[in-house]
């Protein structure tokens, strides 16, 4: 009945905060992109929404349980992005934003490129929030099932529900004053549990005696695991995907300037990069505990975070389901957001150029809707929630590179970007699907085509420096010189 008590009150507050924010929100501009009002503190607790998701969590300490801290790099990989998106992308994003009227990833991409790659970034990225956003319902229901004792699906159901509606209420200023109270949740219940974790299996002298004392696990504290390939490929795809991370260019829209965007972002990454160790640590200590009988030999890796918390007991048991809840209400209404975003920016205005605010908002709302009912779907039947997402950020990986050598090399064409990221995308999402060969991860096969055709089509164009290029050079230099950016 406690569990039940908090849980109910924790969702009131969140829901609180996301009517009250309805009544700010006149227009698309304060609703997509919080008509670039955020200060870098309210960037923090956003990029969350994209860094740290509470699918990826629970999956990090499974991940961990099997074969140790590369399990990390999910998120790792992720805050190197963010370092790499403002060396290479962020003032490219906010001119195409400040001075084109722009609020999504792909018209950022029409404006340097053409329509048509628009289009195909469109349902890219889609797919990619798609796929994501399908893991937070079923992973949401694993923290409150054992809690609230209703059944999974049930729970799935009315979380589904919860996060289109505070989705749906809160716009991007709504869902970052979530986050504050999520991120403070997260960050306090996962950390005290790794901590009371690590104690419990005797410190991190006996964690890495008992692990080297077999063959088997000698390599559970490196980060190289299950294999160079996998960690390479899990690390560089998801770094170079983020060059077209919706979440975290929507941030660069919203903000207030380049010195709040750089400042909260690589905060946020900092901060994610210890997060990552949490859930880790938590996954090794339960190898640790079974190798040593404190659990079962017969103990499943999927709960394991939950098991090893609940093994120092309840109260501990209850931090960490809370912790996972916090992280997937702060990740599922923003990837729910984006993925509406883009169908009424990419979509809804391309067919209906005349449309209202009014309108368009309406037509999101009911995006919301479809998308969150038809992904919850999908993502009840999904079977690995780490893998899901890893597959997902390397569909997109293609895309992040024609843009960067878009910004960088003033010759590519809006046809080199279009069929590199058409083919390489498909190539990824099919091999991502199919489960792969060769053990290869989806990245580099999509690489190996997609560059080439990108290189290639660049250099056999007839114009040496593509026209919308010198566009945007001329709007960068303009923004430099007025202070602007």
């Amino acid at each position: 009945m406690g569990s039940f008590i908090i849980v109910i009150v924790y969702f009131a507050i969140t829901l609180g905060i996301g009517f009250y924010m309805v009544k700010k929100q006149s227009s698309t501009a304060e609703f997509f992109v919080a008509k670039r009002g955020l200060n870098w503190y309210l960037v923090i607790p956003l990029l969350f929404a994209e860094l740290i998701a509470g699918a990826g969590t629970v999956g990090n300490a499974s991940d961990a349980f099997r074969y140790g801290l590369s399990s990390a790099w999910v998120n790792w990989g992720m805050c190197v992005g963010v370092f790499l998106v403002l060396l290479f992308c962020a003032k490219f994003y906010r001119i195409a934003g400040s001075k084109f009227g722009v609020m999504s990833v792909p018209a950022a991409y029409g404006e340097r490129f053409d329509q048509k790659t628009r289009i195909v970034l469109m349902v890219i990225l889609v797919l990619v929030y798609g796929m994501l956003f399908a893991m937070q319902p079923a992973a949401s229901a694993a923290v409150l099932t054992p809690m609230l004792g209703i059944d999974r699906i049930v729970v799935a159901w009315v979380m589904a529900i919860f996060f289109i509606v505070l989705t749906i209420t809160g716009g991007m200023k709504g869902l970052a004053w979530m986050n504050v109270l999520h991120s403070i949740v997260m960050y306090v219940g996962l950390g005290v549990v790794c901590f009371v974790c690590i104690k419990a299996v005797g410190g991190f002298g006996n964690i890495a005696a008992v692990l080297h004392s077999t063959d088997a696990t000698t390599n559970f504290l490196r980060v190289d695991q299950p294999s160079l390939n996998a960690a390479l490929a899990s690390a560089f795809g998801t770094a170079v995907s983020f060059f077209a991370a919706a979440t975290l260019v929507s941030v660069i829209f919203g903000s207030i300037n380049m010195h709040h965007i750089n400042k909260g972002c690589i905060t946020a990454a900092i901060l994610v990069i210890i997060f990552a160790f949490f859930p880790a640590f938590i996954g090794i200590t339960g190898k640790v505990a079974v190798m040593t009988g404190l659990l079962p030999a017969d103990t499943a890796g999927g709960g394991i975070l939950y098991t090893m918390a609940n093994y120092n007991g309840v109260v501990f048991g209850g931090l960490a389901s809370m912790g996972v809840l916090a992280a997937i209400l702060s990740t599922a209404p923003g990837l729910l957001l984006v993925v509406t975003t883009m169908l009424s920016r990419d979509f809804f205005r391309l067919i209906k150029k005349e449309a209202s605010d009014k309108e368009e908002l309406n037509f999101a709302r009911i995006c919301m809707v479809v998308v969150g009912i038809l992904a919850t779907f999908l993502g009840l039947k999904a079977t690995s929630i780490l893998g899901q997402m890893m597959g997902a950020f390397q569909v997109r990986a293609i895309a992040g590179f024609a843009l960067v050598l878009g910004i960088l090399w003033g010759r590519v064409t809006s046809a080199a970007a279009f069929w590199s990221m058409l083919i390489g995308g498909i190539i990824a999402a099919v091999w991502h699907f199919s489960g792969g060969w060769f053990g290869l991860a989806p990245l580099w096969p999509s690489l190996l085509v997609g560059m080439p055709i990108l290189i290639i089509l660049t250099l056999v164009a007839k114009n040496p420096i593509d026209p919308k290029w010198t566009r945007y050079r001329e709007a960068l230099a303009e923004a430099e010189a007025d202070g602007s950016l």
